[in-house]
C-alpha cells in the first residue's frame, strides 16, 4: 500500500530541480577553469538555474463551503504527530483564501490581511509588498493549542452594516446571517497566509483553500493569476449534496475553461463518500451506488468518468492519524496521492523540456563529444610517432598539423558563416520586438483607460474591453506569422551540412512555439468575456471590484507581454548559442592541439622528448575529459521519480490498459 505517493514524488522534483542546478553550477565551474568562457553560454546557463530556482508546485482547493477541503488539506499535511494542521470545526472554518506554504526565512508564522483592504483598487499582490498593511501572529508547532487557537483566527468573521458589507463586495441574499441590529457578519479577513515547517511543504508544496464562489468573486487575482497559473486544480464536491447550483456556478465560471484548456491539471473529487456507506446494504451495493453517483457527476460536468474520483477526507484523515492501512484505502485517498504525484510528475516533464534547460544541457554533451574527438586524434598521433623512425617524426608532425589546419579552416569558415547567420536572425528583431512593444501596449492600455473613464454604462465599458483584446488578439496573429517567418530562417541555418554533424544539434529544440502564449491569452480573454457577460449584476454594487477586476486584468495582460518580450528578446539571442558554443570550442581545441605539434617540430626535440609531450597533452585532455563525464552520465540518468520504483501507478496509462484488456 502507497500513502505516501504526493511525498516521495515531491521529494524527488526537489532534488532534482536541486542536481540539475548543481549540474548546471559545475558546468559552469569547468567551463572557466578550461577557458571556454562566453558571455552567449554564461548567460543561458544563469538564466538555466533561475529557472530552476522556482521550487514551487501550487495547488489549488476550489469548493464551496461545507465540501470538505480543510479535511483534505489536513490528510494530505499529515506528519508523524497525526493531529490535524488547520483547525477543523463545524461550519465555516476558512472564511478568506488562504495560502499554505514554507518560507524558509520565516517559517511558523501566520498573515493575516484586513478585509478593509478590500476599499483600496489595490489588488493581493500590490498588498503582499507592503508588509505592514499585514497582521502578522507567530505559530508555536510545539504547542498544538496555542498553534489551533492562532489558526482559528482565518475564520473570524465581524458585523458590519448592510452597505458597508456591499461596499466590500459582499452580495446580501435571503440566507446572509444576521444579528439583532440587522448587521451582515463578513470574514474579518481578506487573505491569509500560512507558513509552516512541513516536509511537503519545505518541498514545494504550495496549497491554496478558496473559500466558495464570493471569494472568487471578490478577487479578480484568484481567477485571473492564481487558479491559470496553479499546477493542479482540486475541485470538491460533496457526495451527500450532490452537484449543488452554487457548485455548478463555481464550476462553469472559474474552472470548466481551465479543463479543457488543458493548462492545468483539474482533479473532480466527490468528497464525503462515508456518507453513502451504509451497514444495512451489501459493501457491493454501496460500492454499487457510490458508482451511479460517479457516473451522474460526470455527465452533469461534461467529464469523463475517470476524471471524478470519489473520497472520504474525513475517513483518509482518521487513517492516516491512526495509520489504519483499511480505512485509508477505503476512503479512496491512494487515488488522490496517486494522481496528484502524476501531476507532480508531469510538471518536472514540462521543465525539463523547457529550452533553456534543454540547451544548457545539450552544451555539456557538446563539449563532452568535442573533447572526446580530440582526445582520440591525440592518441593516434602518439601511436603513429612511436610506430615510426625518428627521422620520420618531422614528416609525420607536419602532416597531422597541416590535417588539423584544414579542420581549423573549415571551422573558421562555418563560424563566420554563423555570424552571417546571426545577421540574418538579427533582422528580423526589429520587427518582432515591435509587435510586442511594451511602449505600444502602454499606449493601447492609456487608450483603453480614457474609453473606460469615460464610460458609464455596461455597454461602453464592455467595448472598451473588448477593444483592448481585439488588439492583442490580433498582435498575437502578427507575432506568430513573423515567429513562423524566423523559425523557417532557422532551419535552413541548422540543416546546412556543416550544422548537422553532431546529433545533439540536430535535437536542438531551437523552434519557438507561441502555443503557450496563445493559451494564456485566450484564457484571459474567457475570463474577461465572462466579466462582461456579469456586468450588468455588479455595477450598481461593486464598484470597486470592478476597478480591482479591470486593474488586475491589465496587469496580467502587461505581464503576459512582458513575459513575451523577454522570451523573444532570449530566443533571438540564444537560438544560434549551442552551434556557436560547438563551433567556439572545436576551434580552441584545434588551435591548442596546432600549436603544440608546431612547437614540437620546431624544437627539434627527440622522439621520446616528442612521446612524453604529446603523453602529457593527453593526460591533460584526459583529466578534463573524466571531470566532465560525470556530468555527462547524469543528463542520460533516470530520474528517481520514473517508473522503475514501482510505486506510482499513471491513471493515463492504467486507462489504457484497462481498455486494452477490455477489448480483449
Amino acid at each position: 500500500m502507497d500513502t505516501r505517493a504526493l511525498y516521495r514524488h515531491m521529494s524527488h522534483y526537489h532534488l532534482w530541480r536541486q542536481d540539475l542546478g548543481q549540474r548546471l553550477r559545475r558546468f559552469e565551474h569547468w567551463i572557466k577553469n578550461h577557458g571556454l568562457v562566453s558571455d552567449e553560454v554564461r548567460q543561458c546557463l544563469t538564466q538555466a538555474r533561475q529557472l530552476l530556482g522556482d521550487n514551487s508546485f501550487t495547488l489549488v482547493c476550489v469548493g464551496e463551503f461545507s465540501r470538505g477541503k480543510t479535511e483534505l488539506i489536513n490528510a494530505l499535511l499529515m506528519d508523524e504527530r497525526g493531529q490535524r494542521t488547520l483547525p477543523s470545526n463545524p461550519g465555516r472554518t476558512t472564511m478568506c483564501p488562504t495560502e499554505i506554504y514554507c518560507d524558509t526565512e520565516r517559517p511558523n508564522c501566520l498573515q493575516l490581511l484586513p478585509i478593509e483592504t478590500r476599499r483600496s483598487k489595490a489588488g493581493l499582490e500590490r498588498f503582499k509588498r507592503i508588509p505592514q498593511n499585514w497582521v502578522k501572529l507567530p505559530l508555536d508547532p510545539d504547542d498544538p493549542e496555542a498553534m489551533r487557537n492562532t489558526l482559528n483566527e482565518v475564520s473570524a468573521s465581524r458585523w458590519v452594516s448592510v452597505d458597508e458589507a456591499r461596499h466590500l463586495g459582499f452580495e446580501i441574499t435571503e440566507n446572509s446571517e444576521r444579528n439583532e441590529r440587522g448587521e451582515i457578519a463578513i470574514p474579518r479577513w481578506r487573505h491569509a497566509m500560512i507558513s509552516l515547517d512541513h516536509p511537503l511543504l519545505r518541498r514545494g508544496l504550495r496549497i491554496v483553500d478558496t473559500p466558495g464562489l464570493n471569494a472568487l468573486g471578490n478577487e479578480p487575482e484568484l481567477t485571473l493569476r492564481v487558479l491559470p497559473r496553479a499546477q493542479a486544480i482540486v475541485f470538491l464536491l460533496s457526495a451527500d449534496a450532490g452537484v449543488t447550483a452554487s457548485d455548478m456556478a463555481l464550476w462553469r465560471e472559474h474552472i470548466q475553461n481551465l479543463s479543457r484548456e488543458r493548462g492545468s491539471a483539474v482533479l473532480t473529487l466527490l468528497n464525503k463518500v462515508d456518507s453513502l456507506w451504509d451497514d444495512l446494504q451489501s459493501p457491493e451495493q454501496v460500492t454499487a451506488n457510490i458508482e451511479s453517483l460517479r457516473l451522474l457527476t460526470a455527465r452533469q460536468l461534461e467529464l469523463s468518468p475517470e476524471q471524478v474520483l470519489p473520497l472520504s477526507a474525513k475517513q483518509a484523515l482518521i487513517g492516516r492519524a491512526k495509520r489504519d492501512p483499511a480505512r485509508i484505502a477505503q476512503s479512496g485517498f491512494e487515488r488522490l496521492e496517486r494522481a496528484l504525484a502524476e501531476t507532480v510528475e508531469r510538471s518536472r516533464q514540462q521543465l525539463a523540456g523547457q529550452r533553456l534547460v534543454t540547451d544548457s544541457q545539450s552544451m555539456i554533451e557538446n563539449v563532452y563529444n568535442s573533447l572526446k574527438g580530440r582526445l582520440a586524434d591525440a592518441e593516434q598521433e602518439l601511436l603513429l610517432i612511436r610506430g615510426s623512425r625518428t627521422e620520420d617524426n618531422d614528416e609525420l608532425l607536419t602532416r597531422r598539423r597541416d590535417i588539423i589546419r584544414q579542420k581549423h579552416r573549415q571551422f573558421h569558415k562555418q563560424a563566420l558563416s554563423l555570424r552571417t547567420s546571426q545577421m540574418m536572425i538579427d533582422k528580423q528583431r526589429p520587427t518582432l520586438m515591435e509587435i510586442i512593444s511594451p511602449q505600444r501596449l502602454s499606449q493601447e492600455i492609456d487608450q483603453t483607460r480614457q474609453r473606460l473613464d469615460q464610460s458609464w454604462t455596461t455597454v461602453g465599458l464592455s467595448r472598451g474591453m473588448a477593444s483592448l483584446f481585439e488588439w492583442l488578439d490580433h498582435q498575437m496573429g502578427h507575432l506568430e506569422q513573423e515567429v513562423d517567418r524566423t523559425n523557417r530562417v532557422l532551419d535552413s541555418i541548422y540543416q546546412r551540412p556543416e550544422n548537422t554533424e553532431d546529433q545533439a544539434q540536430r535535437q536542438s529544440s531551437y523552434r519557438l512555439s507561441l502555443a503557450e502564449e496563445r493559451r494564456k491569452l485566450r484564457q484571459l480573454n474567457q475570463r474577461a468575456d465572462q466579466f462582461r457577460a456579469a456586468l450588468d449584476s455588479v455595477l450598481s454594487l461593486k464598484g470597486p471590484l470592478i476597478q480591482r477586476f479591470i486593474g488586475t486584468l491589465v496587469q496580467e495582460a502587461r505581464d503576459l507581454w512582458q513575459g513575451l518580450y523577454q522570451t523573444i528578446d532570449h530566443w533571438l539571442k540564444q537560438a544560434l548559442v549551442p552551434l556557436f558554443q560547438h563551433n567556439q570550442y572545436q576551434r580552441q581545441l584545434l588551435e591548442h592541439h596546432m600549436l603544440r605539434l608546431s612547437r614540437l617540430r620546431q624544437e627539434q626535440r627527440g622522439q621520446t622528448e616528442q612521446v612524453q609531450t604529446l603523453k602529457d597533452n593527453i593526460d591533460q585532455m584526459t583529466a578534463a575529459l573524466n571531470a566532465l563525464d560525470p556530468l555527462c552520465k547524469e543528463l542520460h540518468r533516470p530520474t528517481p521519480s520514473s517508473e522503475e520504483d514501482g510505486s506510482v501507478v499513471y491513471l493515463e496509462r492504467a486507462r489504457q490498459a484497462q481498455r486494452a484488456t477490455q477489448t480483449i
